[in-house]
């Protein structure tokens, strides 16, 4: 599940990803705001140009998407004219992406695409296995019934049969939604503030991940426990298997960081 590259990615044990790339702007009201700015071509701001926080977004979706990959460097000036805005706005959203450690600002470099090395990477994914089985523990005690039911239909067949076709990005969308409703059910607004920024800085490894040897089989088989554990009300049991996917994704992460940059 890669981002945009020349060619189609290679699975560490040689299968093929192939790749359905997204818009490279947000949908919605402000996405046709955008759109008419970068009509207008180089030039001041007009009066279709994104708002900051549009800005931000998709800039945001570009580096999760790995348009701008890890470690290339941003130009005020290039994206200034791309979305018909002031170097200011650019500098501002710039600012925004930093805090977010999405993107880095170095003296004599500039601004580029933040590259996580292994010790970030397992302190980062420590931290997720953290926040991330509490809200599996959660979900597990205030979902509804029936909540996770069409979710284990989907991880029955239907994901065998994309994982033997090698349709990663089908499967990354059901292990998507699976997060999406651990958030959703585990009702807590803090909680999906933080995960939100986690999930901000670790959206290409955990499309990467799905990459490396052995990590779908052992993913698959550790989405079925959780809805499990999910289904039976039992929240210990879904914080341990969660906490333990994430362990999992991260050893090879890490083992195979080289791979990946």
């Amino acid at each position: 599940m890669e981002g945009r590259m020349s060619r189609a990615p290679q699975h560490l044990d040689g299968r093929t990803n192939a790749v359905t790339e997204g818009p490279d702007w947000p949908v919605g009201a402000e996405a046709a705001g955008a759109q008419g700015a970068r009509a207008q071509g180089a030039g001041a701001q007009g009066a279709g140009a994104p708002e900051t926080a549009t800005l931000v977004e998709i800039l945001r979706d570009r580096i999760v998407r790995e348009v701008f990959v890890s470690g290339q460097r941003l130009r005020e000036r290039e994206i200034a004219e791309e979305f018909a805005v002031s170097r200011a706005q650019v500098r501002e959203a710039f600012s925004v992406l930093t805090e977010r450690r999405l993107l880095d600002r170095k003296a004599n470099v500039g601004v580029t695409v933040a590259r996580l090395g292994p010790e970030e990477i397992a302190q980062l994914y420590e931290l997720r296995g953290a926040v991330e089985g509490l809200a599996a523990r959660l979900a597990a005690e205030r979902a509804p019934e029936g909540a996770w039911d069409d979710l284990l239909h989907s991880f029955g067949a239907p994901a065998d049969e994309m994982i033997a076709a090698a349709d990663l990005e089908g499967y990354g969308k059901i292990v998507d939604e699976a997060q999406q409703r651990l958030v959703r059910y585990a009702a807590n607004a803090v909680l999906n503030e933080t995960m939100g920024v986690l999930a901000d800085r670790s959206a290409v490894l955990a499309r990467r991940s799905i990459l490396l040897p052995g990590r779908t089989d052992v993913g698959l088989k550790m989405h079925r426990e959780l809805l499990a554990a999910l289904i039976a009300r039992d929240g210990e049991a879904a914080e341990r298997i969660k906490r333990a996917n994430l362990a999992d994704a991260c050893e090879r992460l890490v083992r195979f960081a080289h791979y990946l940059r």
